[in-house]
């Protein structure tokens, strides 16, 4: 049995294999404010009888939209989803606490940077946007459990290990028009644009639940 019967585009692909491991993700009870960057969940047995180690890394989204049903979307550079539509969004950093010791950076506050940093939405603009977490953070996606494609720095992740994503999304909600501010993909963004929520469907996003993210955002933010 080669490695691609259960490994396609370094994202795990083995339903059973998928299974476990979130099963780990979720009896782990890390919540909304995980308080480290990664959690390991051990390693699992892999069909060729090889251990591989499984880590947990937590991320944040943006759902940036406005008072005339935008959303801002990016094209994805890498897997999952490479080449198809996606929220703004990253992985939360490890950081410094007040007490010197390693801890993960807030939730909002890296789903703002990484929208800043991936569409080049101005900072300004977003302090006075206003921000909804939505629902809780969630740790069932296992269509997101990617193979480490290299040693991932500030991590105990390295090249060849599993690591699923949770996220958790925000509504970032601005009265301006988002279609006339001016935006340039960077970062993991292959593309940005603005795009009517009513006009978007599932075949175009290569992350399984960013539209019902940005349908939550929609009526968080009454829109």
């Amino acid at each position: 049995m080669t490695s691609s019967t259960f490994i396609k585009d370094n994202m795990l692909i083995d339903p059973s294999i998928q299974k476990e491991i979130v099963r780990r993700a979720v009896a782990g009870a890390f919540g909304d404010n995980p308080n480290q960057a990664v959690h390991s969940l051990g390693s699992v047995k892999m069909p060729d009888g090889r251990e591989v180690a499984v880590h947990l890394r937590h991320a944040a989204d943006a759902v940036l939209l406005d008072d005339f049903g935008h959303v801002v979307l990016i094209t994805r550079k890498h897997n999952p989803g490479a080449g198809l539509k996606a929220l703004p969004g990253g992985f939360m950093d490890p950081t410094h606490g007040i007490d010197g010791t390693v801890v993960a950076e807030k939730a909002a506050t890296a789903a703002l940077r990484e929208a800043t940093e991936e569409t080049g939405i101005s900072k300004r603009l977003l302090e006075g946007a206003q921000i909804i977490p939505l629902g809780h953070r969630s740790y069932d996606r296992p269509f997101d459990i990617r193979s480490a494609w290299g040693d991932m720095p500030g991590t105990d992740i390295k090249k060849g290990d599993f690591f699923a994503v949770s996220t958790q999304g925000f509504c970032v909600k601005t009265p301006q028009d988002l279609s006339q501010v001016s935006l340039k993909a960077g970062d993991d963004a292959k593309h940005v644009v603005v795009a009517k929520i009513s006009s978007l469907t599932p075949d175009e996003f290569g992350i399984a639940d960013h539209l019902a993210m940005i349908q939550a955002a929609k009526v968080a933010a009454r829109v």
